[in-house]
């Protein structure tokens, strides 16, 4: 995949350099260079270039697969959670209740009402 923008053509490419080396710098502030090189800043090989048009398709399928797997997997990742959190709930409710007994003290002790006999009426 390449296209011509301000008289020069780019591709999108991947590149491949043996470990523990470096890009050199460029003319072009900010941009690299193929060149590879060594922490002593010698100059080792040239990086390997490859077409990364079929890197980002595949990138992107698989973004995309991912995407609706998650998609599909929430409401099942959800119910687990909302299963969890109420476990885990009455779980500390009942560690909570074996850990801190409440005491009860009486205040006061009151006869309970008795209720007004039933009153009858003529009719």
């Amino acid at each position: 995949m390449d296209f011509d923008w301000d008289g020069w053509t780019w591709e999108l490419m991947l590149t491949k350099r043996p470990p523990d080396t470096h890009f050199s710098e460029s003319s072009t502030p900010g941009w690299k260079s193929p060149l590879v090189r060594d922490d002593d800043n010698t100059l080792v090989t040239q990086a390997v270039l490859s077409d990364g048009t079929k890197a980002v398709l595949v990138l992107l399928g698989t973004g995309a697969a991912l995407g609706v797997a998650a998609v599909k997997a929430a409401p099942h990742v959800k119910s687990g959670l909302v299963s969890l959190q109420s476990k885990l709930r009455r779980r500390g409710e009942d560690i909570t209740a074996v850990e801190a007994p409440v005491s009860l003290t009486v205040v006061a002790e009151v006869e309970p009402e008795q209720p007004d006999s039933p009153r009858l009426r003529a009719v």
